[in-house]
């Protein structure tokens, strides 16, 4: 029989965890919602969405959900293959001109040519070769940077700044290794280029508007600062301290560079929606946003083995072993590995430590938002996974 209900016990032990990390000073604020079988079994909202103005975390705060950004554009554009406007294994050059003639980066700088050309697959599943400047130590790091191509932080629009990523050297040959990339924004660049709109038209038209994601946006209102949560860190063992505050945040204008990579904001109420959709093979309230053999295709591993075998063993300094990924979703292959959950559970993580996972076996659904870079610093997110399983066993 399915659990309808987080124990007592369970709950306690996840508010205490919560309300350590608070009180302690290592975070402002968190909300965090556990949704199953069609309810929402346990919803929190703790500590404070800014510490100057001590306005409280509510369930409309909003956030930034960066990388959480990959798999609403990963939609985005799977939404175009349902409609039978390119393959999987087309290769991206069909589309982006620009990847044609890559080459394969010699620290010399004699660049050799590519063997095989990067596929829209590869770019889904970040096998493509390309990097994410923000998480690479690599040299290349400095040859994106420099003509600015760098993340959701990119210089110019997404056609003229996607056109100089496909300029740059590759990492290593397709489909030969894990990178974390730039991909999703080339995915959002096709996305504008295959259906004709811009891509940040295209989200609202088809997917976020449909939806009733009404808070998801590359930018900030000024109607709604009131509720947009400050973004901090911190130095050593220091206080935390805001990177980016909502008075004078870089979301309150409307970027040139829409990052299908890391640009959005959101908020609990708009990701459990996108959740949801997910969860229901593609619908929601009615609305058809995908096939069901869509999103099974997207949640299957789309690597040759896990993500160790693909020279991704200790990404971000975690242990990616048992884990693979799929079409815009990291995917559990080998739970017993992993630690938790049940094989092909899916999700993916914020760079300001936001993070969503389902776990179709128990229909499960569990969103956790705050506001700390960099996300690596603590081990919240991976700690909250056992005291919800052990909240619902």
């Amino acid at each position: 029989m399915a659990v309808t209900r987080i124990s007592e016990s369970g709950r306690i032990r996840i508010e205490r965890y919560i309300e350590d990390y608070i009180d302690s000073g290592k975070i402002a604020g968190c909300s965090m919602i556990v949704w199953r079988g069609g309810d929402e079994l346990y919803t929190t909202f703790k500590g404070v969405q800014d510490l100057e103005t001590r306005r409280p975390i509510a369930r409309d705060t909003i956030f930034r959900v960066y990388s959480m950004t990959k798999p609403v554009a990963s939609v985005a554009l799977m939404m175009l293959f349902d409609r039978g406007r390119f393959d999987l294994d087309d290769p991206v050059e069909r589309f982006l001109p620009a990847f044609s003639g890559m080459r394969i980066y010699d620290p010399g700088g004699f660049h050799t040519p590519a063997a095989g050309r990067i596929t829209i697959r590869q770019l889904l599943n970040h096998t493509s070769g390309l990097i994410l400047p923000a998480f690479s130590e690599h040299p290349l790091r400095e040859t994106y940077v420099s003509q600015g191509v760098n993340g959701s932080r990119s210089e110019g629009t997404l056609a003229k700044v996607i056109d100089k990523l496909g300029e740059l050297p590759l990492l290593f040959e397709p489909g030969t290794r894990w990178e974390y990339s730039m991909a999703t924004d080339a995915v959002g660049r096709l996305v504008e280029v295959i259906d004709g709109r811009t891509f940040d038209a295209f989200l609202q038209d088809e997917l976020l508007g449909p939806l009733g994601m009404v808070d998801t946006q590359f930018y900030l209102p000024q109607d709604k600062i009131p509720r947009f949560a400050a973004n901090y860190s911190r130095d050593a063992s220091g206080p935390i301290h805001p990177i980016d505050t909502p008075s004078e945040s870089r979301y309150l204008v409307v970027p040139d560079y829409k990052s299908g990579n890391g640009g959005l904001l959101s908020t609990m109420d708009d990701y459990l929606r996108f959740c949801r959709m997910l969860r229901n093979g593609g619908t929601f309230e009615g609305v058809k946003i995908l096939e069901p053999e869509t999103v099974n295709l997207m949640v299957q591993n789309h690597l040759d083995g896990d993500m160790a075998n693909m020279d991704a063993a200790d990404f971000g300094g975690l242990d990616w072993r048992g884990m693979g990924f799929g079409l815009g979703f990291s995917v559990v292959l080998d739970p017993e590995r992993v630690g938790y959950g049940n094989a092909g559970m899916y999700g993916w993580s914020g760079a300001a430590s936001t993070y969503f996972w389902l776990d179709p076996a128990i229909d499960l659904i569990v969103i956790f938002f705050t506001q700390f870079m960099p996300s690596r610093t603590y081990t919240i997110r991976s700690d909250l996974r056992p005291l919800v399983y052990g909240a619902l066993a």
